[in-house]
């Protein structure tokens, strides 16, 4: 089934690159955003990934910090084919919505795990992707944030973002931290810290914890993020 869904989108891929329009007219860039994470997950197994994660206790470390309940809200950006919401189920977390800009992405979750996610394919940028997606007690980042190098694509992140944490939510950023890499997957990135995520964020919002920790890509080649953890104050 997946690869039917992945040969179904690559054909769309193909001929929109025959087009004899698409040289000549400009596209939008969430379009061409989605092409390329589309052809990310269509040329390499998951596991092959640069992304790919095993050992989600980065994550639980901060995610055990958050006192969600079963029923809390929980959205996952540009959570791709990643196993940490099957981590997430499996400890009680049930009302979870996966977004991702790649439909190939989000068909193989849905392939995995069917009815028991609330599945988004969008851009995170875009109003329109967030409609129907409920306020959250949870709002977790795994290297989407610094994709945008620019600013005004940082301030709509941000007022997204805003709109969709509930007082008393948290936030987790785990994003290239200050001496990490300068692109990934071929794009630029705008590396972080926890007092550049705090600028982002403003004075409603508590830093709770944070730390560094060096990723191993599935080659072998280092990547130091930066993870941290933030609550809304009421």
């Amino acid at each position: 089934m997946i690869k039917k869904v992945k040969e179904a989108i690559m054909c769309k891929l193909e001929e929109k690159n025959k087009s004899c329009c698409g040289s000549s007219h400009l596209v939008n860039q969430s379009i061409l955003l989605k092409e390329h994470w589309d052809k990310a997950y269509l040329k390499s197994p998951e596991s092959k990934l640069g992304w790919y994660e095993e050992d989600f206790s980065n994550s639980f470390r901060l995610l055990d910090q958050c006192e969600l309940n079963s029923s809390d809200p929980v959205l996952l950006v540009g959570s791709g084919t990643s196993r940490l919401p099957d981590h997430m189920l499996n400890r009680g977390i049930s009302k979870l919505w996966v977004l991702d800009i790649s439909e190939v992405a989000i068909q193989e979750v849905k392939h995995r795990l069917g009815e028991k996610l609330n599945y988004r394919v969008g851009d995170i940028l875009q109003p329109e992707t967030m409609v129907d997606i409920p306020q959250v007690q949870l709002w977790f980042d795994r290297a989407v944030l610094h994709f945008f190098t620019k600013k005004e694509d940082q301030d709509k992140y941000f007022i997204q973002l805003k709109e969709k944490v509930n007082i008393g939510g948290y936030v987790i950023f785990a994003e290239f931290s200050l001496d990490g890499a300068e692109k990934c997957s071929g794009l630029p990135v705008l590396r972080y810290n926890q007092t550049m995520y705090q600028d982002c964020l403003g004075d409603e919002f508590k830093l709770l914890d944070s730390f560094d920790h060096t990723y191993y890509m599935p080659s072998g080649d280092p990547r130091p993020y930066n993870y941290s953890l933030y609550q809304r104050l009421a």
